[in-house]
């Protein structure tokens, strides 16, 4: 059969090992994805896991999307996530040995993970009336065997009735399996002697070992048709398609072409299929090479083939902005500092980025890395210390004696750092001299009536001292006094609003934070005054991007529609001319391959 009559859905074990590492990677970087009660992954969490493996429109739920519910099944069985909090928490094993494990190893043991294990029950997403009856423990291995007896049924049509790499109609591989292997899936008993046997019919929970009754199931020839040639066209659109080992044909003119369940024309097995469901040699995965670009915009861009083992270093120091075939990462102040925390230094960084580029990163990157460490480095954290807060300088100079014995250190204006001690001692002491602190207990973050607004942004607190996490919270948009005078203050501007806009703070989280701080209701004309410093900004986005303008219609409309060209390109809907926006780290990619499909630039 000639594969020109009918459209391919093509397949590639090594896409489908790739999407298992970005699954992986995904999940550590979410540090766990939670599931609900009755195990399924929340939606606001399976859109982000669908955005992360380049899936266009995240389904409904898990359920409805075989492939991605496949892929954590198999994850699952393969040790590589496990269940945590009582089974609320998918999360990655850190001993997984997946993505460390050459490629050739990593496909077949996903695919003998699937063909032995019960990761998997075909049987349960077939597009019929299900149900379950008790468990039972012969279920698992009869499925084993169902499945290894359909897969030499397809080798064995691979290799002898057809030549290498040549299709098989899906009713050839049907009527085989029912001529040579009819109760493959269920055996078939009767009960009495040979004279007066009665059928007993395998399509109810009593009589299989999946425990699982088919409804609508009439007769035998029904049953078969619909459940064992089911079962068939499921392996086949289902895990074989998915982990890249056949390749499937439809009508050029279905209304639906493919997905599970939706029988095809034809298949044929991939080089990974045929090696290992017909028997022939390992083909060669191309895993190592690959390179990395990095930009002195701080994009690091990851050429294929790169491997998941570099993919997966990456997530330690930089943000992934997704994409295909070359993956963009960014780099900033704070990846860098979770990478810290996991032995990724701006010394292993550099080396790392220049081992994959070949070369030096551009200088203004490398000094970036530098700084950043050196300035992570200078913080440092104190558990279980004593922080006194002095109202102004005179109340610090005053009691300088009361805290001597408890060798206070300075860390800024009007506060004091006192380790080892117990905090009731400190306030014992500071009584003594004739003083009555404010108490604020460790995890008491509370800041309400912290302070009071005039009508022209000028700010008063409420406490000589008023809490860090008031000051905190007011400092995202208001201006404080300068430390060194000494005195506690502070004033909201239109600067400072302005600066709380740009820094990504919403007007109404403005608002509502003032409103928490603030002691009784907030000032009108303030509020009136801080509403239009606000809306000095408007609404507008300024972006670099390129433009491409092609010569019809058409043209744009044939690319969109490309497999590997399409992903890079943004229509201008409503343009006079055919037109579409490139990103500027992609445009040599696109112009790439643009001339490869003859169209010049």
């Amino acid at each position: 059969m000639r594969s020109s009559s009918f459209t391919v859905l093509s397949a590639s074990a090594g896409d489908f090992q790739r999407d298992l590492g970005r699954y992986l990677r995904h999940v550590r970087k979410a540090n766990g994805i939670p599931l609900t009660q009755q195990g399924w992954i929340y939606k606001t969490c399976l859109k982000a896991l669908a955005t992360a493996l380049n899936i266009a429109e995240a389904p409904a739920n898990e359920r409805d999307h075989g492939r991605m519910w496949f892929m954590r099944r198999l994850l699952r069985a393969m040790n590589e996530l496990s269940e945590a909090n009582q089974g609320r928490l998918i999360t990655v094993n850190p001993n997984g040995r997946l993505l460390g494990m050459p490629m050739s190893q990593r496909v077949k043991w996903t695919f003998e993970t699937w063909r032995d294990s019960d990761a998997w029950n075909e049987l349960l997403r077939l597009p019929l009336q299900v149900s379950s009856g008790h468990a039972s423990r012969e279920a698992s291995a009869a499925l084993g065997k169902a499945r290894l007896t359909l897969l030499r049924a397809i080798g064995r049509l691979a290799q002898v009735n057809r030549p290498s790499g040549d299709w098989l109609t899906l009713a050839e591989l049907v009527a085989y399996v029912k001529r040579n292997h009819y109760a493959f899936l269920f055996e078939r008993r009767h009960h009495g002697h040979s004279q007066r046997s009665l059928y007993v019919s395998p399509y109810h929970r009593a009589n299989n070992p999946y425990g699982l009754t088919f409804g609508a199931v009439k007769n035998e020839a029904n049953g078969w048709d619909r459940v064992e040639g089911g079962f068939i066209v499921n392996v086949l659109t289902g895990p074989l398609w998915w982990m890249g080992l056949v390749e499937l044909g439809y009508p050029s003119n279905a209304r639906q072409a493919g997905g599970e369940n939706v029988a095809p024309v034809a298949f044929r097995l991939t080089p990974a299929g045929a090696w290992l469901i017909g028997g022939g040699d390992p083909p060669t995965f191309v895993e190592r090479g690959g390179k990395l670009i990095v930009q002195p915009n701080f994009t690091v861009l990851a050429l294929e083939p790169i491997s998941d083992v570099a993919l997966s270093d990456l997530d330690h120091f930089a943000e992934s902005q997704g994409g295909e075939r070359v993956i963009a990462y960014h780099l900033t102040r704070e990846s860098l500092y979770r990478g810290q925390q996991s032995g990724w230094d701006a010394a292993r960084v550099i080396a790392f980025l220049e081992a994959y580029q070949g070369g030096p990163i551009p200088a203004n990157v490398r000094r970036s890395l530098e700084e950043w460490e050196a300035a992570h480095r200078r913080i440092t954290f104190h558990r279980n210390v004593c922080v006194v807060q002095f109202a102004d300088a005179e109340a610090e100079q005053a009691l300088t004696d009361a805290l001597t014995p408890f060798k206070p250190r300075a860390i800024g204006a009007r506060f004091g750092l006192i380790e080892e001690r117990d905090a009731a001692e400190v306030v014992a002491a500071l009584r003594e001299a004739g003083w009555t602190p404010v108490l604020q207990p460790a995890g008491d973050q509370a800041t309400e009536n912290a302070l009071r607004a005039g009508d022209t942004g000028e700010v008063m607190f409420t406490q000589a001292a008023p809490s860090v996490y008031a000051l905190g919270k007011l400092a995202q948009f208001a201006e404080l006094a300068p430390a060194n005078e000494g005195k506690n203050g502070a004033r909201i501007t239109a600067a400072s609003v302005r600066a709380a806009m740009s820094s990504g703070m919403s007007l109404d989280q403005l608002l509502a934070t003032l409103a928490e701080l603030h002691d009784g209701p907030i000032p009108v004309e303030l509020e009136e005054k801080i509403r239009a410093w606000a809306s000095f900004f408007g609404d507008a986005t300024l972006q670099h991007t390129v433009l491409l303008e092609l010569s019809s219609d058409t043209v744009l409309a044939n690319l969109l529609d490309d497999r590997e060209v399409g992903p890079y390109l943004t229509p201008i809907e409503g343009s006079a001319k055919p037109l579409a926006l490139v990103q500027p780290a992609h445009a040599e990619i696109v112009q790439a391959m643009l001339r490869e499909r003859g169209i010049n630039i």
